[in-house]
């Protein structure tokens, strides 16, 4: 499922999201930036503003493999996909980390699985920092991934 993209405010937000993870990734992880296809299964493909792999060599078509983290930059545009319909199919994925980025709010929501279940493990706002642990430490600050 490609979903339509929010403009230009929020692809900044997901180059500036990608550049953090990037900057901060250990080598056995691949960060890419959208669009990138992610294939769930047969019949279902996303297309992840933010995607954090294993390393390795990149595939030709879809990545299939386990993911570690997806981030989806929401805008007027993607926001029930992204809080809605993509939780559940990386719930369902088992993707163990999915964060959600509101550019309008400057909020970051984050969302780790727990039984097979996303629970909320953290809401961070502004200047507010967040330290994430999985899939690798780094520091979020919603308001500095926002640029004028």
């Amino acid at each position: 499922m490609a979903s339509p993209r929010g403009g230009t405010a929020q692809q900044a937000v997901v180059l500036e999201t990608g550049f953090l993870l990037r900057r901060d990734s250990p080598a056995q992880f691949q960060v890419m930036v959208g669009p990138v296809e992610y294939q769930l299964g047969e019949r279902t493909l996303l297309q992840p503003d933010v995607l954090v792999c294993h390393a390795g060599a990149l595939p030709r078509g879809p990545v299939t493999g386990p993911v570690q983290l997806v981030v989806e930059v929401t805008s007027d545009v993607t926001r029930t996909t992204d809080l809605v319909l993509k939780r559940v199919l990386y719930e369902r994925a088992g993707v163990p980390a999915y964060w959600i980025l509101d550019p309008e709010a400057r909020t970051l929501t984050v969302l780790e699985l727990a039984e097979g279940k996303y629970v909320e493990t953290a809401v961070v706002s502004g200047s507010d920092s967040f330290r994430a642990v999985r899939p690798f430490p780094v520091e979020v600050v919603p308001g500095k991934l926002v640029t004028r």
